[in-house]
């Protein structure tokens, strides 16, 4: 007896969790699709989300980092110096790692403006001011870095400004020295070659009828 009680008791909850599936479903297809839909308010904030085209920063920055260590190499030597010294390589080398450099910095900055605009929104976790004061650190020192970076590269370019023109003053300095060897074995040819040997010999004959 006691087990077709509890069969009939399962039967009845059965049912009645049936039914109110129906009920739902009924309700649901009463109702009007349009408020199914979201709110205009929410839609709108939707819309406004952009995707940040991180490859399109990444090729802007890298064209700038190129651009900015070119122009400081053009501060100290010339375009034939850049060629004759190989130095594009290291200047796009470098550029790469000022892009890096540069690149951080523009996460960094938007990290820092979406936590703040979540502050703004009323988002007091104290974890999100301990992320925002972390992040401000991290981009104060990649900027350190950047400078230093750059600052290196300039003092490299004049480095090696310095070292060409000793070059060239050495290879003058030599040169001159060459010019004046050919210059006094020119005059020494030229002496040579006025000699007059017969008249040399008549003014010692003249000498010798003199004597007599």
């Amino acid at each position: 007896m006691s087990d077709n009680k509890d069969k009939v008791t399962q039967l009845r909850q059965n049912i009645s969790s049936l039914e109110g599936e129906m009920r739902g479903l009924s309700e649901m297809l009463d109702s009007n699709p349009e408020d199914l839909l979201a709110n205009n308010d929410l839609l709108d904030s939707i819309q406004d989300i952009q995707i940040f085209d991180y490859e399109k920063e990444i090729i802007c920055i890298k064209e700038d980092s190129y651009e900015t260590l070119d122009c400081l190499s053009k501060l100290y030597l010339s375009a034939e110096d850049i060629i004759t010294k190989n130095l594009n390589n290291i200047i796009k080398n470098d550029a790469e790692n000022l892009s890096d450099l540069k690149f951080t910095i523009s996460c960094n900055k938007r990290a820092i403006i979406s936590l703040m605009k979540n502050i703004d929104m009323g988002i007091n976790d104290p974890l999100m001011y301990t992320g925002l004061g972390a992040v401000q650190k991290e981009l104060r020192e990649t900027i350190k870095l950047s400078y230093d970076l750059q600052k290196k590269m300039l003092l490299f370019y004049k480095d090696i400004r310095d070292e060409l023109a000793q070059i060239k003053t050495i290879q003058i300095n030599e040169e001159d020295q060459y010019d004046q060897y050919e210059t006094i074995e020119d005059e020494d040819d030229s002496a040579l070659h006025i000699v007059d040997f017969n008249k040399l010999a008549d003014e010692v004959d003249e000498l010798r009828k003199n004597k007599n």
